[in-house]
């Protein structure tokens, strides 16, 4: 019996010194814990309020104030959120701002002809319709010009043809009316 109280005697001290590692080891876990919750609330928030807040949740309630802070903390940080209005800057930027010059990519208007800033050419003008055409069109869409003859290919003009069914009739109705003589 005396060697189980000699034991016990002998494990107090021992035990004492475990119980007291475990408890700084707590304090310095939830030491840490508001240390990080203070720089990572900074990360994400400017506001002086919220970041007193968010660090006082962890400091007052020891373990549990971590993941109360998970939870009610702001989802991106500040250089996310930077990030984030670059990005939907550039993409709205592209969007308003379609036509560039391709030499020097300064904004230009779509009907310029030549770049105002670099006087790089842009387009020409069809020397038919006088209308603005792509250099790299070969004819002009809106006439049918291929700029190289004055003259526009037949194949490209319009000419207005009559259904089938009516052709005949017409032709017939001429053919029959009288024809009326002036004098």
């Amino acid at each position: 019996m005396e060697a189980i109280q000699d034991f016990f005697t002998n494990l107090r001290p021992i035990l004492n010194l475990l119980a007291t590692i475990i408890g700084a080891y707590l304090v310095l876990l939830w030491a840490a814990s508001v240390l990080w919750a203070y720089r990572d609330i900074r990360m994400r928030s400017d506001n002086i309020s919220v970041q007193v807040l968010a660090v006082s949740i962890v400091l007052l309630i020891p373990f549990a104030g971590i993941p109360i802070h998970l939870i009610l903390r702001p989802p991106q940080t500040l250089a996310e959120k930077y990030e984030r209005s670059l990005e939907d800057e550039y993409l709205r930027r592209d969007l308003e701002e379609k036509f560039v010059c391709p030499s020097c990519q300064r904004p230009i208007e779509h009907d310029f002809i030549i770049c105002p800033h670099c006087h790089t050419e842009l387009r020409r003008r069809c020397q038919a319709c006088n209308r603005v055409v792509d250099l790299t069109w070969t004819i002009c869409p809106y006439c049918g010009d291929d700029g190289t003859t004055g003259l526009l290919r037949q194949s490209y003009l319009r000419q207005p043809q009559l259904p089938r069914e009516t052709q005949p009739v017409e032709a017939a109705s001429v053919a029959r009316s009288p024809q009326i003589r002036g004098s």
